[in-house]
C-alpha cells in the first residue's frame, strides 16, 4: 500500500529463481541437447525480496526499483551456471558408470542436487554488492543524483533459507506462540527518535550486509515488513496478530495444501498501521513451506524479459595509464609525472587555460584489485562532496563542464580560480573537481599544491620545538574536524598524507579509507604504514573521532621526538596494553602537561581517550603550564622536595614518641 504518500516507494518481488530454465539446449551432442528434458525438476530455489526507496534521495522508487532487478537477475544467471555445471558432472558420472549399458530410459536425478550453503551466500553477496555498485558509482563518477534502499530478501532451497538484510526493513520469524525478529536494525539512534539509517544500498562502496542461513520447520513461517508497518502497531499486537495468521496457514496448508479462502494477513496488517497513523508506504510478505514434495514437471519457467542486465550492469571506464609529457586527455595537457608507484600514476596537468590540476589514476597493476578500485572511486565521491564544487547558478548535480574556474568580471576581463577555492582552501582539505561528464577514463582531478609532505618535514627537521608541534597538530586537527562536521572519519591520518605548503597551510589528502562515523560499513585498518592506526581497528571496540585523534597523537609524538610511540605488533595485540614511551619526552624538556595530553589521546581504552580533537589541543598547549588555574602537582614539579619534606615529618614524629615514651 502507497498509505498516505502519493506514491509507493517500495518494491516488491516473489519469484522462483528457475536455474534450468537458461541452460543451453542447443549443444551439438545429443545427449546434451535432451539434457534439459532428462532432468527431474526438484522444488525451485524461491526469491523474496523487499527493498524501500530511502525518500531523501531524489528517486526512491527507481532506487529500489533497480535494486530488486539487479539482485533477481544476478542470483537467478548465477544459480542457472552453478546448477548447469551439477548436471553436467552428474551426466558424465553416470554415463561413465553405464558404458556398456544401452538403457534409453535412464534419467539425470537433478532432485540429489545439492548447493553449498557457503557458495550460495558467496553469489548472494556477489549479487547484492553488484546492486550497491550500480546505485553507488554513478553517484561518486557520473554525479547523478543519489539513489538509496534499503534491502531484505530470503533465497529458499527446500527447507534451507539464505537471508540477507541491510538497513530498517524486518524480517520475522514466526511460530505458533512465538515471534523473533531476524534482521537487524541499521540505525543510529538519537535520544527517543527513531534514529538515522546506518545502512542502505547506494550509500557506500562498502555495504554493511547482514547474512544468515537456517533451517525452516513445517511449523513455522516468515514475514518481511517495511518500517512503516511494524513502527506503529504495538509489539504485542503484532505478534498477536501474526502467530494467529501462521496458525491459520498452517492448519489450512497441512488439511488442503493451499491458502485458506479468502486469507489476507498482510493486507490486514497493513490496514491496521494505517489506522494507528503511519505516514509511510505499507509493505508486507508472509511465507509458510509446504510440505508436499514437488513432483516431476510441475515447477515453470519464469519469463524474465522484464528485468534487463544490460541496465543494471556498471559503465566500464580506461585507466589513462602511461601518460606522458605533452599528451592530452579530456582537454587536459600532461607537463609533468609527478610520480608512477605500483598503485596509482600522479600527473601535473593544465587545462587550455593554463589552470594547474593533478590528475590520478590507477596504475595498471590495481585492474583485478577491485578493493583498491572502490576505495579509489569512493575517494573521489567523498573529496567532491568535502570540496564543495556547485556554484550559484549551477544545477544540484553539475553536468556542465566543471573545470572553467575562471571568471569574467564586469568589464570581460578574467580573474584567477583561487578566488573560487580561497574559502575552501582555510579548512586544510585537499580540493577535488569533478572530470568532464563525457568522460570515458577513470581518474581524479584535485588541486596542485606546491610544498612537501610532513613526512620529508619531519626527516629534515624532527625532533621539533612544542610549539612548532603544537602548531602543526592545531592545523591538522582543524581540517580533520571538518570532516568530522561532515560526519566521516579519515582512518588514514599519517605524514605521508599531510602535505605542507610553502605559505605554511595544511592540506590532508588521501580519503580512500574515509567512511561514515554513521554508516557501520568500512571502519577497517588502512593499506600502507599500520604504526598510525588506532589499535580498535583490530578489534570490536567502537571506532570514532578518537580514532583519528589516535593517529594525531602518533604524529605528534614523531615530532617531538623523532620516533613512533609503538610498533605494529603492539597495536595489533588486542590483549596489550599500551604504554607511551615518556622518556624521549622528558629528554627534550617537554612540558608535563603536554606529555599527559598525548599520553590520554594514545591510551589503549577508547573510553579513556579524548572524545573531541578541540579538547586534546586545549590541553596539548604549552600555554597552559602558565596560564592553567590547576598547576602541577608538586610530587611532578619536584618529586625530590616531596620525599625529603615526608621524611623530615617522619623523622619529627618518631622524635616526639620517643619523647612521650621516656617521659
Amino acid at each position: 500500500m502507497k498509505g498516505r504518500k502519493s506514491e509507493n516507494q517500495d518494491s516488491l518481488l516473489i519469484t522462483t529463481c528457475l536455474p534450468y530454465h537458461f541452460l543451453d539446449k542447443t549443444s551439438d551432442s545429443t545427449n546434451d541437447s535432451n539434457l534439459f528434458d532428462e532432468i527431474t525438476t526438484p522444488p525451485a530455489p524461491l526469491l523474496v525480496l523487499m527493498a524501500d526507496g530511502v525518500s531523501a534521495c531524489q528517486f526512491p522508487k527507481q532506487a529500489s526499483q533497480l535494486v530488486i532487478n539487479t539482485v533477481a537477475d544476478k542470483l537467478t544467471l548465477a544459480l542457472s551456471k552453478l546448477a548447469k555445471i551439477q548436471c553436467e558432472a552428474q551426466k558424465y558420472s553416470d554415463d561413465n558408470k553405464q558404458t556398456q549399458s544401452n538403457n534409453k530410459d535412464h534419467r539425470y536425478q537433478a532432485s540429489t542436487m545439492s548447493f553449498d550453503d557457503d557458495q550460495i551466500a558467496s553469489l548472494i553477496k556477489i549479487a547484492v554488492n553488484k546492486a550497491n555498485d550500480t546505485l553507488c558509482i554513478p553517484q561518486a563518477y557520473q554525479r547523478v543524483p543519489p539513489l538509496l534502499s534499503t534491502l531484505s530478501g530470503l533465497l529458499c532451497i527446500g527447507d534451507r533459507i539464505h537471508l540477507f538484510h541491510t538497513g530498517d526493513s524486518r524480517i520475522y520469524r514466526i511460530g505458533i506462540d512465538s515471534l523473533t525478529v531476524l534482521s537487524e536494525d541499521h540505525r543510529i539512534h538519537r535520544g527517543q527518535d527513531k534514529g538515522a539509517l546506518s545502512a542502505a544500498i547506494g550509500a557506500d562502496t562498502q555495504l554493511d550486509l547482514q547474512q544468515s542461513i537456517f533451517t525452516l520447520h513445517q511449523d513455522e513461517s516468515l514475514a518481511i515488513m517495511t518500517d512503516g508497518v511494524y513502527e506503529h502497531i504495538d509489539a504485542t499486537e503484532l505478534q498477536f496478530e501474526l502467530c494467529s495468521a501462521a496458525t491459520n496457514m498452517f492448519e489450512s496448508v497441512a488439511a488442503e495444501h493451499k491458502l485458506p479462502t479468502g486469507f489476507n494477513a498482510s493486507q490486514t496488517i497493513c490496514e491496521h498501521a494505517f489506522a494507528e497513523g503511519s505516514h509511510d508506504n505499507l509493505s508486507m510478505i508472509m511465507l509458510s513451506m509446504d510440505a508436499t514434495p514437488c513432483q516431476s514437471g510441475q515447477a515453470s519457467a519464469l519469463n524474465s524479459s522484464d528485468q534487463s542486465s544490460s541496465d543494471s550492469d556498471m559503465p566500464r571506464y580506461k585507466l589513462p595509464t602511461g601518460l606522458e609529457v605533452g599528451d592530452s586527455i579530456d582537454g587536459f595537457t600532461v607537463m609533468t609525472i609527478i610520480a608512477r608507484t605500483a598503485r596509482s600514476d600522479v600527473y601535473l596537468v593544465q587545462d587550455e587555460h593554463k589552470n594547474d590540476y593533478v590528475l590520478k589514476s590507477p596504475s595498471l597493476d590495481t585492474i583485478d584489485d577491485g578493493h583498491y578500485l572502490r576505495d579509489f572511486l569512493k575517494e573521489r565521491k567523498i573529496g567532491l562532496s568535502l570540496s564543495k564544487h556547485r556554484r550559484a547558478g549551477e544545477s544540484a548535480f553539475n553536468q556542465a563542464d566543471p573545470n572553467r574556474l575562471h571568471m569574467t568580471t564586469l568589464n570581460g576581463s578574467s580573474i584567477q580560480s583561487q578566488s573560487i577555492s580561497s574559502g575552501f582552501s582555510a579548512s586544510g582539505l585537499l580540493r577535488y573537481y569533478p572530470v568532464p561528464a563525457s568522460t570515458t577514463y577513470l581518474y581524479h582531478l584535485t588541486e596542485y599544491i606546491e610544498g612537501e609532505s610532513l613526512r620529508d618535514f619531519i626527516e629534515r627537521n624532527a625532533p621539533c620545538d612544542v610549539w612548532q608541534t603544537y602548531d602543526l597538530l592545531t592545523k591538522i586537527g582543524m581540517a580533520v574536524r571538518v570532516m568530522h562536521r561532515n560526519y566521516l572519519l579519515h582512518q588514514d591520518i599519517k605524514p605521508e598524507n599531510v602535505l605542507l605548503t610553502q605559505a605554511g597551510a595544511v592540506k590532508l589528502i588521501d580519503f580512500g579509507s574515509a567512511s561514515s562515523s554513521i554508516l557501520k560499513d568500512s571502519t577497517r585498518p588502512p593499506n600502507g604504514d599500520l604504526h598510525y592506526a588506532a589499535p580498535e581497528y583490530y578489534t570490536d571496540a567502537p571506532k570514532g573521532v578518537h580514532s583519528d585523534l589516535f593517529s594525531i597523537a602518533v604524529i605528534g609524538y614523531e615530532l617531538l621526538t623523532g620516533q613512533l610511540p609503538f610498533g605494529t605488533q603492539d597495536l595489533m595485540n588486542p590483549q596489550h596494553a599500551l604504554v607511551m614511551p615518556a622518556q624521549p619526552l622528558r629528554q627534550n624538556n617537554i612540558p608535563a602537561i603536554s606529555q599527559q595530553a598525548l599520553m590520554r589521546a594514545l591510551h589503549s581504552n577508547t573510553n579513556a581517550r579524548y572524545q573531541a580533537i578541540g579538547e586534546f589541543l586545549q590541553d596539548f598547549n604549552p600555554d597552559n603550564r602558565a596560564n592553567s588555574r590547576d598547576p602541577e602537582p608538586l610530587i611532578q614539579r619536584n618529586p625530590l622536595l616531596v620525599w625529603h619534606s615526608i621524611c623530615f615529618i617522619q623523622f619529627v614524629i618518631i622524635i616526639l614518641l620517643l619523647w612521650v615514651y621516656l617521659a
